[in-house]
């Protein structure tokens, strides 16, 4: 059914205004705040990032044995990229997950304050797109957290958390924008 969604949803021509039913709006501003959530939460785990190999240094986000952040920010893990062996480690290219997600975060932030101006086309299904693949990169590094590392993270919750919301709301948009905003019936 949602890739016949997919394909029978035509686009508005781009940069014309769409008007946006009531929930639409409520959901832009819940995209808005979760995007700041999740750059705030991507800027500490930076923070942590660039200070963990310093002397004396201890994160906050480091509670005990098995509850520590910066043992997962220095686990190979933390590279996907160049875990994956797509780049070099120490290349330009092998960005952490903080750095990822403070670009994942603030695209979602800029989208949202945009939502309204309609200037990409498909925009509900990209925005699905991109969230569905945030939550399923997020039970890929749960995965690793609890099976493969052995250890839990509060940073890495707070992700998770941002994400799999984020995937709600992204759902929730897809299936409504066929609708009239008045409980009319799915086009």
């Amino acid at each position: 059914r949602l890739v016949i969604a997919l394909a029978i949803q035509r686009p508005r021509r781009p940069g014309t205004y769409m008007p946006l039913t009531a929930a639409s709006k409520r959901r832009a501003i819940k995209v808005a705040l979760l995007g700041l959530v999740g750059l705030t939460i991507a800027t500490y785990a930076l923070s942590v990032e660039t200070q963990m190999h310093e002397p004396g240094y201890e994160a906050a986000c480091d509670i005990g044995a098995g509850f520590s952040c910066t043992a997962v920010f220095s686990s190979e893990y933390a590279h996907p990229l160049s875990h994956w062996g797509l780049v070099k480690q120490g290349d330009a290219l092998d960005i952490g997950l903080a750095v990822a997600g403070m670009a994942l975060y603030s695209a979602y932030f800029v989208a949202a304050c945009l939502w309204r101006l309609n200037l990409v086309p498909y925009r509900q299904p990209l925005f699905l797109a991109v969230a569905t693949a945030g939550a399923c990169f997020s039970c890929y590094l749960l995965y690793v957290l609890k099976f493969i590392l052995g250890d839990f993270c509060i940073v890495c919750t707070g992700f998770h958390c941002v994400n799999f919301s984020m995937f709600a709301v992204a759902l929730f948009e897809f299936f409504d924008s066929g609708t009239s905003g008045k409980g009319g019936k799915r086009a």
